[in-house]
């Protein structure tokens, strides 16, 4: 029996990442390279996208205890880094592995031997990796989505895809486009009231992932600690252990660990781990404080990772990666969208929250990755939440309110044209900043 779109779309979009998929990308490019370069590394240069290049600076690379940057990501996978892992290569990564990792990186930067540099215009995902040993040259390139491997060249010789594609890709700007036209806040509400929960047998892994790696941040000191801090202040009575703030220390915990370096993975929606766990975490520590079933939590779940996907989706070429942190804009969108739907909201109050949210941080830039993440995805959050408070006494941004339009469709179109229209040269805004600074690593 063939899966229907729902289930199929979730499959393909919701992936297990270990870190944050930006330092992933790199180190799964290098680790590709690698299978066909073997012998003494001799250089090793990198060059891609503004989001791509920004994105890699400040997050916690995994098992390596929170160090960070393009050049260890890459050096790490190259001699690390399992290809055939995917979206997990660094799982194997031990302390002896990072601290030759950074011996080899000291060498080669001591005789300018590796590199990371900006390639405009390029699609929002883009990266080329070139490793140089005294056996070969090989070159792997990948766009569209940070697993995205689609040219190998060795020695000349192109082993998949093409540099005419290649090109074409670069020179159009052309990220993949996505049939969103299934989705929209009717059809997943009621895809996911009216399914049978054997469907949902994805969403039970990333729940169980998601519980991992939240409880990680709250265990550990991870980044800006958000989550620590407020359990902290639970603690003294200084913030009430209600439902909001239990879902807020919940989710960010996730983030703190995830942005800090955090070993354990996440289950990533649309190439994004903190969208996933915004999305699942959310919708999994309100179902926890209302002492929910767990088939109501599961299809929480499910409705706030569909609705992650569809607003992602609507974003066409920005659906992987975009100059506005979706992260504080769109995801918790997606998050407070599945909590209200374990409150028995309507299709209309959904709807109405989503407006609100959308409205309410457009145009919040994506800087990079880092720890501050999470405080960002906490404030998202706060709002979002707020939003739904709102929309259950029948109040909401209206079409007279800035991007905000009378559907959700239409306001996440014009957040869609307000990234394409003026903020498209973020990223190189933002990586001239890093180089200025000389924290391009």
């Amino acid at each position: 029996m063939e899966k229907n779109a729902f289930v199929k779309v979730m499959e393909k979009e919701l992936i297990p990442a270990l870190g944050c998929t930006e330092p992933v990308a790199f180190a799964l490019a290098a680790a590709t390279a690698r299978k066909y370069a073997p012998g003494e590394i001799k250089r090793i240069t990198m060059e891609g996208s503004g989001l791509m290049v920004i994105g890699v600076q400040s997050v916690g690379i995994p098992n390596t205890g929170g160090k960070r940057g393009g050049f260890l990501s890459t050096v790490l996978g190259v001699l690390a880094g399992d290809a055939d892992l995917d979206m997990e290569v660094l799982n194997k990564v031990t302390v002896a592995d990072v601290e030759t990792a950074e011996k080899l990186i000291e060498a080669l930067i001591a005789v300018g031997k590796i590199s990371l540099d900006l390639t405009t215009p390029a699609p929002a995902i883009y990266l080329k990796t070139t490793l140089e040993t005294d056996q070969h040259t090989v070159t792997v390139s990948l766009w569209n989505e940070h697993n995205g491997v689609k040219t190998i060249e060795q020695d000349g010789k192109i082993l998949l895809g093409s540099r005419e594609k290649e090109t074409a890709v670069l020179q159009a700007q052309a990220g993949e486009i996505f049939d969103a036209s299934f989705l929209s806040v009717e059809s997943i509400y009621d895809f996911c009231t009216n399914c049978d929960i054997s469907e949902l047998a994805h969403i039970k892994t990333a729940i169980e992932l998601t519980r991992g790696v939240c409880k990680d941040g709250l265990e550990n000191a991870y980044g800006l600690e958000v989550a620590r801090t407020l359990q902290e202040n639970i603690d003294k009575g200084l913030i009430a252990d209600d439902e909001i703030t239990h879902i807020l220390k919940w989710t960010t915990a996730g983030l703190d660990a995830r942005m800090g370096g955090s070993g354990y993975p996440a289950m990533s929606n649309t190439g994004s781990g903190n969208q996933g766990i915004i999305s699942s975490m959310a919708p999994i520590a309100a179902g926890d404080y209302r002492k929910a079933s767990e088939e109501e939590i599961i299809r929480a779940v499910a409705m706030s990772n569909l609705m992650n996907i569809y607003l992602d989706y609507r974003s066409n070429e920005y659906a992987h990666l975009s100059p506005m942190c979706y992260c504080s804009g769109v995801a918790p969108v997606a998050a407070a969208s599945g909590v209200a739907f374990l409150h028995g909201a309507t299709k209309q109050q959904i709807s109405n929250l989503a407006r609100t949210t959308l409205g309410n941080l457009a145009g919040v830039i994506c800087d990079g990755a880092k720890p501050s993440c999470a405080f960002r995805s906490y404030t998202g959050l706060c709002g979002a939440l707020q939003a739904m408070l709102m929309a259950e006494k029948g109040l909401s941004s209206s079409s007279i309110e800035g991007v905000v339009a009378d559907s959700v469709d239409d306001t996440i179109e014009n957040i869609y044209q307000l990234q394409k229209q003026c903020m498209s040269t973020t990223d190189e805004f933002v990586f001239n900043v890093k180089k200025k600074q000389g924290t391009i690593c």
